[in-house]
């Protein structure tokens, strides 16, 4: 394990001082808590993180679709579910609260960054369309099944229901009820989209 850490340190000194830092600590805590297989989780869950950081910012596609995030979200779920007790395990939480925080706001952060994905998000709203060119077509879907967000049409027609009896005033409090698994600013963001229609 060591050796497997030592390599991976190696290579990662020429580029990123961080990830050496962050083996340092993950190999630190792991041994000490006698868990060596936690290495692998974490090592995965950072490397998941910068493999999709590095698709954002270099337009490289390496991940072809949507699978990655929502396993990664499903993965950061039941950490969390560990940590808060709603789950039981006799060995408790699996990786530092911290770190999951960290990931997670590293996601949103990603994905809420990027004014051309809001672009692709309204148009994808108003049109049921996706963007052109496979980096926008992926980020567009980690964005969609990250925050939770039901396909256009069942948007539309809840829009479509809401719009009518609510005047001029929003439709956030009645998407809440519609689509509860839905990210509360995205919701935001749909209601702004459809009201300047």
């Amino acid at each position: 394990m060591v050796q497997y850490l030592n390599k991976l340190i190696r290579l990662a000194c020429r580029y990123d001082v961080d990830f050496q830092e962050f083996c340092l600590q993950v190999l630190f805590e792991c041994v000490s808590k006698d868990r060596p297989a936690l290495l692998q989780v974490y090592l995965s869950l950072y490397t998941t993180i910068r493999l999709m950081v590095d698709q954002v910012s270099n337009g490289a596609v390496v991940f072809g679709d949507s699978l990655s995030i929502s396993g990664f979200k499903l993965a950061l779920t039941y950490i969390e579910a560990l940590m808060t007790g709603k789950l039981s395990s006799p060995r408790g939480g699996i990786v530092q609260p911290l770190f999951v925080g960290s990931l997670r706001k590293q996601i949103e952060e990603l994905l809420n960054c990027s004014e051309l994905l809001k672009n692709d998000f309204h148009n994808y709203l108003k049109s049921g369309r996706w963007p052109e060119g496979d980096e926008r077509s992926i980020l567009l879907s980690w964005f969609l099944q990250w925050f939770g967000v039901p396909h256009s049409s069942v948007i539309k027609t809840a829009i479509d229901r809401f719009k009518p009896k609510l005047m001029s005033s929003s439709s956030v409090p009645f998407m809440r009820l519609s689509f509860p698994s839905t990210h509360i600013s995205v919701i935001s963001e749909i209601d702004r989209c459809f009201s300047c229609s």
